[in-house]
């Protein structure tokens, strides 16, 4: 039993492993390469592009807040993590002029607000759990196996 689940577990182990490492070498390559200064064509369409898409993920979790949807922990993980991303995208592209404001929309609305989506997520992630001990009799997560590769293997075992 204890075989089949790392089998299951290694590739996932194994993509995420050399995603990192690739994503690494990327990083290192396009921080020695990149210009120091460089104009960009559709500047607009990123910063507006960005917050369509924070304002969709906040109604997607509006909806499945409303519908009691266990996907909210998706979409409330998103939006907070879209948040911090606009965050730093404003901190660090904000002309020296724009520094303070970008720096005060961060620390007063973009972080906070990003910080309550993620409480959310966990206790949307944590009702999920209790509903499935519930469903599954059991008093405790650790005895409720999650495999993300094979969904047959979020049974209880007996």
């Amino acid at each position: 039993m204890a075989r089949r689940v790392r089998l299951s577990r290694d590739p996932l182990l194994t993509a995420l492993a050399a995603a990192a490492i690739l994503e690494t070498a990327w990083t290192v390559y396009i921080g020695l390469s990149l210009p120091r200064h460089y104009v960009a064509i559709h500047w607009a369409l990123a910063w507006v592009g960005l917050d369509v898409g924070e304002v969709a993920t906040l109604l997607a979790a509006a909806w499945a807040a409303w519908k009691r949807r266990a996907i909210l922990a998706l979409f409330t993980s998103s939006a907070g993590t879209m948040l911090l991303v606009d965050a730093w995208f404003d901190i660090t592209t904000a002309r020296h002029g724009d520094q303070l404001q970008s720096s005060l929309s961060a620390l007063l609305i973009e972080i906070p607000s990003a910080i309550a989506l993620y409480w959310v997520t966990q206790r949307t992630i944590r009702q999920i759990n209790r509903q499935s001990m519930d469903a599954a009799g059991l008093h405790s997560v650790r005895h409720l196996p999650l495999d993300p590769i094979d969904p047959r293997r979020d049974r209880p075992q007996r």
